[in-house]
Parts: structure tokens; sequence; C-alpha cells
């Protein structure tokens, strides 16, 4: 029977230490070598053979080799695009995802709890449910266990990750105003979420860089389902006139927006646009079909798993905003000249 290769071998043959030959094989960001001691190393694995043990890795390290997304709701589109690019990034660090709801979280459902304390997972990626205010997380992670938040900006306690939101609202509400619409309301999530925050910063910064002034009638604050897009729609309505445009901060929320128009016997686009952020299935699939600000969902779950990666090798908490790509408009058909075009 051959001899079995080790890593002391892989160590002697590319005349470096054992540590750096399992950093190395793990990818480990924190590691600085010159990259033809990196490729030493790899050159030694290649000619001996060596095959990396990941159960014994895990056993030494006590690490599983999975990571958690927790989002609020997994049937969201929205967070769709997140899973998938949290898979792939996840993949790519030789780990496996598994998906839950940010529930598992409360004190009452201690199931994340449970997860982390068995071993059965090294990190959490959060999304926060709209209703939750930020702090509020640190008391229900598990102690010790390393976590990342998504679509949140600058959380004191956490590394976080988000889109550039501000940014988003901007150009929605830019978009309207280049057709010609200067009454123009914003339909936006929960006061205490910092992407409903940063969207609204947006349409204020686009109405102000035009000279446009801002109704406060015109802005809610409902949140993004469906059922807050209706009832921000039946606010509207009760501080007459409506506006003729409306920027919607979630695109879950201006499905309901739409669809509150069609009962009221709004016509759209002819009596009132509408342009939402986020676009996903859903925006192609609405009658008439919403005009959308597409964002880097799909990026954002790349770099959340890279960024808890990090923090699981001992890296430092940090921010990372998610700008590339730029958002930008996808026209659709509840867009419309306005009065001033």
């Amino acid at each position: 029977m051959p001899a079995v290769t080790r890593l002391r071998d892989v160590a002697e043959r590319a005349g470096v230490s054992v540590s750096v030959v399992s950093r190395v094989l793990s990818e480990d960001p924190s590691l600085r070598v010159r990259e033809d001691t990196r490729a030493r190393v790899l050159l030694a694995v290649g000619e001996l053979g060596y095959t990396h043990n990941h159960a014994g890795r895990a056993l030494r390290l006590r690490w599983s080799g999975a990571i958690a997304l927790l989002v609020p709701d997994m049937n969201n589109a929205i967070f769709a695009e997140v899973s998938r690019g949290v898979e792939i990034a996840a993949g790519e660090a030789d780990l496996v995802m598994l998906l839950g709801r940010s529930e598992w979280l409360d004190p009452d459902n201690s199931r994340a709890a449970r997860l982390c304390q068995q071993g059965r997972v090294d990190g959490l990626i959060v999304q926060l449910r709209d209703e939750e205010k930020s702090p509020e997380i640190l008391g229900m992670l598990p102690p010790g266990v390393p976590a990342v938040l998504i679509n949140w900006h600058q959380h004191r306690g956490l590394s976080s990750v988000a889109i550039d939101d501000e940014e988003a609202g901007r150009v929605a509400t830019a978009f309207l105003l280049e057709l010609g619409h200067r009454d123009i309301g914003l339909v936006g999530g929960f006061e205490q979420t910092s992407t409903a925050r940063a969207r609204e910063i947006g349409y204020r910064r686009a109405l102000a860089d035009a000279g446009v002034a801002r109704r406060a009638g015109w802005t809610t604050r409902l949140g993004y389902t469906p059922e807050a897009g209706r009832a921000a729609f039946a606010k509207l309505l009760e501080s007459p006139p409506l506006p003729t445009a409306i920027v919607v901060s979630n695109v879950n929320a201006a499905a309901g927006v739409l669809a509150a128009a069609r009962d009221a016997r709004f016509a759209v686009p002819e009596q009132l646009s509408i342009v939402t952020v986020h676009d996903t299935w859903i925006a192609d699939h609405t009658t008439p079909a919403l005009t959308a600000v597409r964002v880097p969902t799909y990026e954002l779950g790349t770099e959340a798993a890279r960024t808890l990666t990090r923090v699981m090798h001992g890296g430092r908490k940090q921010h990372v905003m998610v700008s590339d790509p730029p958002p930008v408009v996808v026209p659709r058909s509840t867009h419309a000249p306005g009065p001033h075009a």
C-alpha cells in the first residue's frame, strides 16, 4: 500500500512551514505570502498528489463547512437573487449554504442557536425583518458566532453589506423628472430600516437638485409588502391632489400600489406613472409591467458570503457598499411623459 502524503510532506517539498501550507490550501484571506511561495506550495501539492482532508480539517478547527442565510421570507423574489449570490460565493470558498428564516433568531425559536451550538454552521448572514431595529440583532445572535448583516448600512457591532440605496432612490426620481414630472410622491419602507432611509434621501436629493419642492403629504413609510403598497396608495388619496408620479422603494410594495390604483380606476401610466426599486421577475409580470431600477442584488449576496468568510478567518468588522453594477432604470410600461415634458 502506498504511503499517504501528509501535510508535512508538502511543506518539506515546498520549503515552507506546515502552517503556511494549511493556510494556502484553506485560502486564508489573512495570509500574507509571496505569489511564488504560494505557487511553490500548489506545485508540491500536485507533484505529491496530496488530497486536502476537509473532514479532518473540520474536526481540528471545529468547523462544519456550512454557513446559514436567514431572511424574513424565503418566497420573496428579492431574497432569491441574494440567496443565489451567497450560494455561488460560498461554493467558491468550499462552504455550503443553509437557508432559513430570520425568526430562527427569536428567543422563542432557538433553531439558529442550536445550529451554531451544535457546530452545524460556522457563521450567519442575516436580513433583518422590516419591523426590527438593528441594535436588537446583537441580543438575538448566538454568542461568538461570526455574522454579517445584509441590506443594512453601517452597523456598529457587526459587519454589514448593502447596495447603494441612496443612488437607487435618486435614479428612480431623476428618471421621472426627466420625463417632465414635478409632482412626485414616495412610497417608502419603515423609517427604522436603513434601506428605506437611504432611498428616501436619494429621492429628496434628486428633487432638490432639480429645484423641485417636495410635498410632505406625498411621502408614506408603511413597509415593503403588497399590503403596505395598497395602504400607502389609500393614504395618498387622502391628501388630494394625487401626484402625477410615484417612486416606490420596493417592488413588492409596487405591486400593491399598482393593484390599488387599478381598483381606484386610475389609469397607469396615463394618469399616474410608477417607478420601483428592484427589478425582479415580479416587475415583468404585473399588468402593466413595472418600470424598475435594477440594483446589484446577486452581487450583494456574493459580497455578503465573502465578507462572512473574512470575518470567520479573523478579519476586522467592516461595512461594504456594493455599487457595481450601478443602479439603472429598466423601462417597461408604467411610465409616461409628465405635464412638464
